[in-house]
C-alpha cells in the first residue's frame, strides 16, 4: 500500500524531489561561424564544462554567426532582454558600449591576449570599468594578441603607408588610428570583411591572425603586417535572470568555469587560434612583413597624438570620466601580466 502511494505522488509530481527535474537548456549566442576557434574551442570547452559540472541538468542551444539571434551588434540587446540566456560579444559593437573596458584598445597598448585579457579583468574586478555592465553577469572579459593591418596591393611598413587606404576597422579605436593616417575606415562586421576585400570595397583590414582563418581571408589578402598596434576586446556574459533562475549547484558550476580561471585560459586559446591564420597565408604565398626596430619606432611616435585623441574620444562622446586613471592602471597590469606569459613560454 505504502509503495503505491508513493507511485501515485511520484507520478503526479507530488512528492517534491522524488522525480528528475527537467534540464535546463540556456541560449547561447555569438557571431562567429562554427569553426572558428571562438566556437570551437572556447563556447565548447565552456558549455561543455558547465554540462558536466551539473551532470547534465544544465545543457545549451547555439546560435552562431549567420543565425538570427547570432549578430554581434544585437547580443547584448537580445541578453538583456533575455532572449538569449548567454553571449559571447565585441565592447564596442554596437558604438558606445562599455566604453571603459575599450581603454585596452587604445594603440599600441597591446601586449599577448594572456596580458591584454587578465587586465581587463582585474580592472573589472577593481570597479574602474565594471558599471556598464550593471544588470549582466560578467563571466570573463578579453583581448586578443596585439593585432596586424592585412591589405591589398600596397603593402605598410610605416605608418605613411596607411594613407589612402580603405581599411576595414574592428572598433572606433581603430577607426580613429585610421583616420589619422591617412586611411578611411570601413566599417563593417567582421562576417562581412571578406564580401568588402573580395569586393575591392576595401583595400585591407585590421584583425589578429585569428580572423584570416576564421573567416577564410587569405584568399583574399596579399600583405600582413605584424605592426602589434591594436586589440580588440571582448565581454562574455548571461542574462541576470537567467544566472539567478539556476539552482545554487548550478551556479557554482557556471562560477568555477568562468572569472579568472577562464581568463587565464584566453592566452593559449588565442596563439592557438592565431597559429592557423599565419600558416594559410604563408601556404598562399603572401607577404609577411616583419617590423625593424627602426619601423617600431616610427609607429610609437606617430601614434603619440592618436593615443590622445582616442582617449578625448572616450571622454566625451564615449562618456567615460576616468580615462586616465584606467590607463595609467592598464599600462600597469599588461607589463605585469605579460612578464606572466613569457615566463610561461
Amino acid at each position: 500500500m505504502k509503495k503505491s502511494i508513493i507511485s501515485v505522488l511520484v507520478a503526479t509530481g507530488l512528492l517534491a524531489g522524488a522525480a528528475s527535474a527537467e534540464p535546463v537548456t540556456l541560449k547561447f549566442a555569438h557571431g562567429w561561424p562554427t569553426g572558428a576557434g571562438p566556437h570551437a574551442d572556447f563556447a565548447l570547452d565552456w558549455t561543455k564544462q558547465v554540462t558536466e559540472c551539473t551532470k547534465g541538468d544544465v545543457q545549451f542551444e547555439f546560435h552562431t554567426g549567420g543565425s538570427q539571434l547570432g549578430n554581434f551588434g544585437k547580443l547584448e540587446e537580445y541578453l538583456r532582454a533575455g532572449l538569449i540566456d548567454v553571449a559571447h560579444g565585441l565592447n564596442h559593437f554596437p558604438r558606445n558600449r562599455f566604453n571603459a573596458s575599450t581603454v585596452i584598445d587604445t594603440p599600441l597598448l597591446a601586449k599577448s591576449a594572456h596580458a591584454n585579457s587578465n587586465t581587463l579583468w582585474t580592472l573589472f574586478e577593481e570597479g574602474l570599468i565594471s558599471e556598464s555592465y550593471d544588470g549582466m553577469k560578467v563571466l570573463a572579459l578579453h583581448a586578443h594578441n596585439a593585432g596586424m593591418i592585412h591589405t591589398n596591393g600596397k603593402a605598410v611598413r610605416l605608418p605613411t603607408d596607411v594613407a589612402g587606404l580603405r581599411i576595414r576597422t574592428p572598433s572606433p579605436a581603430a577607426a580613429i588610428m585610421i583616420t589619422a593616417l591617412g586611411g578611411i575606415p570601413v566599417g563593417v562586421p567582421p562576417t562581412e570583411t571578406y564580401e568588402v576585400l573580395s569586393k575591392g570595397t576595401a583595400d585591407g583590414t585590421v584583425f589578429p591572425w585569428e580572423a584570416v582563418s576564421g573567416f577564410k581571408l587569405a584568399e583574399v589578402l596579399e600583405n600582413h603586417t605584424d605592426a602589434g598596434i591594436y586589440t580588440t576586446s571582448f565581454w562574455f556574459g548571461m542574462n541576470e535572470k537567467s544566472y539567478k533562475s539556476l539552482s545554487a549547484e548550478a551556479q557554482t558550476c557556471v562560477d568555477a568555469a568562468s572569472n579568472r580561471t577562464l581568463v587565464n585560459k584566453m592566452g593559449d586559446y588565442w596563439n592557438k587560434w592565431d597559429a592557423p591564420g599565419k600558416a594559410q597565408a604563408i601556404e598562399a604565398g603572401n607577404n609577411i612583413i616583419v617590423l625593424t626596430d627602426a619601423e617600431k619606432a616610427v609607429w610609437t611616435e606617430t601614434m603619440t597624438p592618436v593615443i590622445a585623441t582616442y582617449h578625448d574620444s572616450l571622454r566625451g562622446d564615449g562618456g567615460v570620466k576616468n580615462v586616465d586613471e584606467i590607463y595609467a592602471r592598464a599600462q600597469e597590469l599588461v607589463v605585469k601580466y605579460q612578464a606572466e606569459a613569457d615566463a610561461k613560454h
